[in-house]
């Protein structure tokens, strides 16, 4: 938010919106989706919700659009008792939020609520809820309109929040404390918030810096390969595929729900999948970085499948994190990477 605002005070718009339009569409927001499990409206959501932002990682952008709209209109229903959030007579306001002021989601709800008569093949950049959902605006599936979605999303959760602190909890009279326990506490804050800011400082520096890499076949050495990087992390998967270490192939894996995942569960899985797949050649042919915490590697397969050798290219979609889970970037040490794309999923034929 900070470096957005920055942009629009020098008047960069279009900079500052396409930093939020990635942030919202990036692995960055995966932290936020864990508080929606405090919420029952959005908890008895949360799998479709987690579908979305699995859509959106993987940029079926034309399937997290209509499914957010739905969620939003769903969730603030259920709030409400009877009104969407659609429906102008919702009350979309709450005191002491900011995203319930009067200048918030009220005005996003009128945004969302702009008349579309006629069928449009223009690309749009704003979530217009009647134009797509009615079949009339046809290019909605874009980072900015996704992004969009997800920012109100959260900005319901927000509201929501804001609810039921006015109702469960009313201002009771603060507690006196000394002047050596207010002082205490004030250097406490000020130290927590001076090595929070150097990090995000560190991490956005980093993020401005970093670079993509789109590295072709000729390129490509295998002994080159430095330890944290996406395609070390897929040589590792495919000798384990070779080796038939399932259980490492189910921890080399993405997972969106990642606390209820049994590791010997999603081992059995993946050994379903490829026990009858022998892989037998393997050669990673390009690499492309499309985010910094994001690399597709293109790989091309000979495997054996009842008892016929079959060959393929495959695209390994892989995500990186840092090892307590928190935002890492391409290039670091000590991160761990993932791969969300099903590849396995895929070799039948």
């Amino acid at each position: 938010m900070e470096k957005a605002i920055d942009l629009a005070d020098k008047n960069n718009f279009e900079e500052a919106e396409n930093e939020l339009a990635y942030y919202f569409t990036s692995p960055q927001i995966d932290w936020l989706l864990y508080h929606f499990k405090t919420s029952p409206e959005l908890a008895l959501r949360y799998k479709l919700i987690k579908l979305a932002y699995q859509d959106t990682l993987e940029k079926r952008y034309y399937s997290v659009v209509p499914l957010l709209l739905i969620i939003i209109d769903g969730i603030v229903n259920d709030i409400s008792k009877c009104k969407g959030f659609f429906t102008d007579s919702t009350e979309l306001t709450a005191w002491d939020s900011i995203a319930a002021h009067s200048s918030g989601l009220s005005s996003i709800r009128d945004i969302f609520n702009t008349t579309r008569k006629k069928t449009n093949d223009d690309e749009i950049f704003l979530p217009f809820r009647n134009g797509i959902l009615h079949g009339r605006d046809l290019k909605y599936d874009n980072k900015y309109v996704v992004g969009k979605c997800w920012c109100t999303l959260f900005a319901i959760f927000d509201w929501k929040q804001a609810l039921q602190k006015q109702k469960d909890n009313p201002p009771i009279p603060e507690k006196k404390i000394t002047l050596r326990e207010s002082l205490s506490e004030l250097k406490k804050t000020i130290n927590d918030y001076q090595k929070h800011k150097v990090s995000l400082n560190q991490l956005m520096k980093e993020i401005k810096e970093w670079k993509p890499r789109q590295i072709s076949q000729s390129e490509i050495k295998v002994e080159d390969f430095k330890k944290f990087s996406p395609e070390k992390e897929v040589e590792n998967l495919l000798k384990n595929w070779q080796n038939k270490n399932y259980g490492k192939i189910a921890e080399q894996k993405y997972y969106f729900i990642a606390k209820d995942v049994s590791l010997r569960k999603e081992a059995g899985k993946v050994r379903f999948e490829l026990t009858d797949k022998e892989l037998k050649e393997y050669e990673i042919i390009s690499i492309k970085d499309e985010a910094p915490a994001i690399s597709v590697i293109k790989v091309k397969i000979k495997y054996k499948y009842n008892n016929v050798y079959l060959e393929k290219e495959i695209s390994l979609r892989m995500i990186c994190k840092t090892k307590n889970g928190q935002t890492a970037i391409n290039g670091q040490e000590n991160i761990v990477w993932s791969f969300i794309t099903g590849f396995m999923y895929n070799l039948y034929s």
